[in-house]
């Protein structure tokens, strides 16, 4: 059984999107990641998570950076080749469900809160995912 579940607040906004399925038929997915504190150690873990149909529409509508959130589901990997040649095997969650956790307010106000120490903020538009 793949079957994952994390409790986190999101590090950005949820970002929107269409896409076209093989069918043709147009549909919305959100791409957002949550930064889940380890339970006994001062480290984070980051999960990259995406998420189709109406419940894109939801996440993308009453979430945003630092908002508390619970989502569950499945975790898939997609293989790809770097431009170096190297096979790289980035994971993500794929949400079949969420539960809206903590108080609205409680999302940090300004500043960049959710980076840990040692680490900065890269463009995504260095991915190739």
């Amino acid at each position: 059984m793949n079957n994952c579940v994390i409790h986190g607040r999101l590090t950005r906004d949820p970002e929107l999107k269409t896409y076209q399925n093989n069918k043709g038929e147009a549909g919305n997915l959100t791409k957002f990641t949550v930064a889940v504190n380890r339970r006994f150690a001062e480290e984070t873990d980051f999960f990259d998570c995406v998420c189709y149909g109406k419940l894109a529409e939801v996440i993308n509508k009453h979430f945003s950076k630092g908002r508390e959130i619970i989502v569950s589901g499945e975790m898939q990997c997609h293989k790809y080749e770097a431009k170096d040649g190297t096979n790289r095997y980035p994971w993500s969650l794929n949400v079949s469900t969420f539960d809206f956790c903590g108080k609205k307010d409680d999302a940090p106000k300004s500043g960049r809160q959710d980076v840990p120490d040692g680490f900065e903020e890269i463009d995504e538009d260095e991915f190739p995912f």
